[in-house]
């Protein structure tokens, strides 16, 4: 079976990771995606380490499979190579902030003239409404601001940044769920639609828990005091004998009393929601028990039990382990002229329609000169355009 949005073209205008991750989970669908840059540097994203024979790993694993045209927009000739391009596209994906697309005369009213089927998915900080929605951002800045790094911590109250870019990579999987939405309303109305993505909103999306305690009781999230981070002894992290860590979350009351027999705290069986005060002296036990033992003699131990304690890998670990391993969550594929490598697969198994494990990744305007004689340039015409930086050759 074919990639189930095959045949489906992406324009991206997008850079560094929410947007390219959005449309590499277009790509992995089956979805041709032409990565629109600058005639500059183009996407910041080639320079971020490592580097691996002068490609960055990081721009290879969001831009796969993709084509490069490097345009400058801000030229008469360079807008018009892109407003030949609209009619056969389904899909814009963009990424700047709220006024730069209309002063560039890509704006959504201006390109669905041209193509009233164009879905357009303006992905940015704050959205396009609101007194923040200038304000430039990066993902830590738009968690600080949703309350995530506020319930994220340690019990001193220092907010730790987490190891993930999560608004970033939440709000991808939000951009990309949109335009699939939009799909499905094309497929109905025939006409496309305006989507306005935002990582601000995408992150406070992911407050469920928080903002549900907060209003039903007006009590504030506090780090280390809630129920997912630390308040109760079955859902916790700790140390073992070796400084390793354990993730135990023991949450049903069978799975808890199965893991205080392991532990040799049978008294604890009825303990698992006692008060502050008896809490504490849980928790206490249990910190010591776990210290006598390292982390793979209680691997040994639980696995057998079947518990959800699992312990905290490092990222070595997580690339060797079996369900990885068992899910093709990284394929190794053939980069042509590179190197063979793995990727990050696509998160999702579907029992009909396939996906793709896409390997090469484009240098800036690599397919400049295939994509403008797509469009009835001639050889000449290209050169000229060129010449005169318009367009970049890859």
């Amino acid at each position: 079976m074919p990639a189930p949005l095959e045949g489906l073209l992406v324009l991206d205008f997008t850079r560094l990771l929410p947007g390219p991750f959005a449309t590499q989970l277009l790509g992995n669908l089956g979805a041709d995606v032409i990565k629109i840059e600058d005639t500059g540097m183009g996407d910041y994203m080639r320079t971020v380490p490592p580097s691996i024979q002068g490609t960055s790993y990081a721009y290879l694993m969001v831009n796969r499979g993709k084509r490069s045209l490097s345009v400058d927009l801000k030229t008469k000739e360079g807008r018009e190579i892109l407003y030949q391009l609209v009619p056969k596209a389904d899909i814009l994906m963009e990424q700047f902030r709220p006024h730069v697309m209309k002063e560039l005369g890509m704006d959504y009213p201006t390109l669905a003239r041209r193509n009233r089927k164009l879905i357009y998915c303006s992905f940015s900080g704050y959205g396009q409404t609101g007194p923040a929605k200038d304000v430039p951002g990066h993902d830590i800045t738009f968690e600080a601001h949703a309350g995530i790094l506020g319930v994220s911590g340690d019990h001193d109250g220092h907010p730790a940044i987490p190891g993930v870019p999560m608004a970033d990579l939440a709000s991808g999987f939000n951009a990309a769920m949109s335009v699939l939405a939009a799909l499905r309303t094309r497929d109905r109305t025939g006409k496309g639609e305006f989507i306005d993505v935002s990582i601000f909103d995408t992150a406070v999306s992911l407050m469920v828990l928080n903002l549900a305690r907060y209003l039903a009781t007006g009590e504030e999230p506090v780090a280390g005091e809630t129920l997912l981070t630390g308040t109760f002894p079955f859902y916790n992290l700790y140390e073992t004998s070796d400084g390793r860590w354990l993730a135990v979350a023991v949450v049903e009351s069978k799975f808890w009393s199965e893991m205080c027999e392991l532990l040799g705290v049978p008294e604890l069986t009825d303990a698992q929601f006692s008060d502050d005060r008896e809490r504490a002296r849980v928790a206490g036990l249990l910190k010591t028990r776990f210290r006598t033992k390292t982390r793979a003699e209680w691997e040994a131990v639980f696995s057998k039990a079947n518990l959800p304690i699992v312990a905290v890998k490092s990222v070595a670990e997580l690339v060797k382990d079996p369900q990885v391993r068992a899910r093709d969550l990284l394929p190794v594929v053939d980069v042509p002229g590179l190197w063979k490598m793995p990727v990050i697969g696509h998160p999702a198994k579907h029992s009909v329609s396939s996906t793709r494990n896409l390997a090469r990744a484009p240098e800036r305007g690599e397919d400049t000169e295939a994509i403008l004689r797509s469009l009835g340039y001639t050889p000449k015409q290209i050169e000229a355009l060129a010449k005169r930086g318009v367009v970049a050759l890859g």
